[in-house]
């Protein structure tokens, strides 16, 4: 009891600090970054124009994986294969469709204006209450769904810590540096696609051991 206890209080201590962390990206930093980063862009010419229209294949990127993990889950399910790998398919086949749905809400919900409408149309940098559909950018999608799919990686194969996080610094970074978001979109998304693989994890296992 007292080990869960202090679980609880570690998690919400650390939420706090994630929460601080991302208001004073907000009120500080994210503007300043974002015109850096969009000089240097229209700087380096050849760079501008390969980062202005990247299309967005995050939504299929969810379903093809989702749908793959799912048929692999249960056939291996059925062949009575219960092992890491099995767990580990269910987990982030559960945890990439829930987090992408959950981000979607949140973008919805805050409706914050995106880096390059505010820094190429002249938008204002607000959040648009329960009015995103146009200009809803945080959290970071991306940054959501693959910190999500990491956060499962983690917990089955511990063993890939470095790689996992430096190919989610490395997304992080080409967000910012791409002027697709600021940097607590970026922050948040990769907080949220944590905790929500995390508490799913944390259900299927009590789930598990009912049984």
């Amino acid at each position: 009891m007292e080990k869960r206890d202090s679980s609880g209080y570690l998690g919400i201590i650390i939420s706090l600090l994630v929460f601080l962390v991302i208001f004073g990206s907000i009120q500080y930093l994210d503007a300043g970054i974002a015109v850096k980063v969009m000089r240097f862009l229209q700087f380096v010419r050849p760079l501008h124009k390969a980062t202005e229209n990247i299309p967005d294949i995050l939504p299929h990127l969810v379903v093809i994986g989702t749908i793959l993990m799912w048929a692999i889950y249960f056939y291996r399910w059925h062949k009575k294969k219960i092992d890491v790998k099995t767990k580990f398919l269910l987990l982030a086949a559960t945890a990439l469709p829930a987090v992408y749905l959950f981000k979607t809400f949140l973008q919805f919900s805050f409706g914050r204006t995106s880096t390059r409408l505010w820094l190429t149309a002249g938008k204002p940098l607000i959040f648009h209450w329960f009015n995103g559909f146009e200009t809803g950018s945080f959290p970071s999608g991306h940054m959501t769904v693959f910190t999500a799919f990491g956060t499962a990686v983690l917990l089955y194969y511990p063993q890939h810590l470095r790689l996992v996080l430096i190919l989610l610094a490395i997304l992080g970074v080409s967000l910012i540096i791409t002027d697709y978001h600021f940097l607590s979109d970026v922050i948040a998304g990769a907080y949220l696609g944590f905790i929500t693989t995390y508490s799913l994890s944390y259900l299927l296992d009590k789930r598990r051991n009912k049984h």
